[in-house]
């Protein structure tokens, strides 16, 4: 059997593993962007009842055959997207004394597969990931930050296809309250300041509360944009109408053309 083909037999094994050990509330398997995709990935609920922290988790997934090094190497380049990163090998012996120190030095995880099952056998550090990468994986998984309370919600469904923003309304706030969706809105004041200064077109993920997710569009067509996305349970308690607390967050960023006169 071809090695990808082996591989990718182990990443519902890895991936159930996710869910069962980590309480991750969403997976998915080969994520990421084009710097490169993580084979397993999965994100969790880490803020108590206090915050909305989420965090993400890359794992590199070999059948035991790759150099171990390199392996950890490639492992460890996921942090510049997740919190915590690991190497699952399958093997039927323990790592080595070795492979464990290595995996040690360098900061990963390390998990080991056997006849079907997950071991952690070294946790991995908590990292602090290069915010935009970060922002726009968890956007790849159909997942946005909210604005005003940022806590992590749906943007649209993980299984819609190509439409990413299925679950929001542009800047239209009445429709995304009575639809239950999250409000997309534009900033155009930065997107002429990253016009104006040339900046390369990227996109970053940002949300508010009653609104969530703000990613920054292609300054070269002057469409810089926030997406800001009511949470998926928005009632009329949390978000009342035009006056209510995400109304007042809203406000305070909303394009000078659009803002009502005092």
């Amino acid at each position: 059997m071809p090695k990808r083909a082996a591989e990718r037999t182990l990443y519902p094994v890895v991936e159930g593993w996710l869910k069962r050990h980590f309480a991750c509330f969403r997976t998915a398997v080969k994520k990421g962007l084009r710097h490169s995709r993580i084979d397993v990935v999965g994100v969790r609920d880490t803020g108590g009842d206090l915050s909305g922290e989420v965090e993400t988790i890359a794992v590199e997934v070999k059948r035991g055959s790759f150099p171990f090094a390199n392996a950890c190497g490639q492992t460890l380049g996921y942090n510049v997207y997740a919190n915590r990163v690991y190497l699952a090998d399958l093997r039927l012996t323990p790592f080595t004394h070795d492979e464990i120190h290595i995996a040690s030095h360098l900061g990963i995880g390390l998990i080991q597969i056997k006849r079907g099952k997950c071991l952690e056998v070294i946790s991995s550090p908590v990292y602090k990931p290069i915010e935009k990468l970060h922002l726009r994986l968890l956007e790849t998984l159909r997942l946005g930050r909210c604005q005003l309370c940022a806590s992590v919600f749906n943007i649209g469904d993980p299984d819609g296809g190509n439409n990413r923003f299925s679950n929001l309304a542009r800047e239209n706030l009445r429709k995304a309250i009575a639809s239950e969706k999250g409000l997309m809105f534009w900033n155009r004041e930065v997107a002429a300041r990253k016009h104006r200064l040339r900046l390369p077109s990227l996109v970053t993920a940002r949300p508010t509360s009653g609104a969530s997710s703000v990613p920054t569009a292609s300054p070269t067509s002057c469409r810089s944009w926030r997406r800001a996305l009511a949470s998926d349970a928005l009632s009329n308690s949390r978000l009342s109408g035009p006056t209510g607390p995400a109304a007042a967050a809203i406000d305070g960023v909303w394009p000078p053309a659009a803002q009502p006169k005092r």
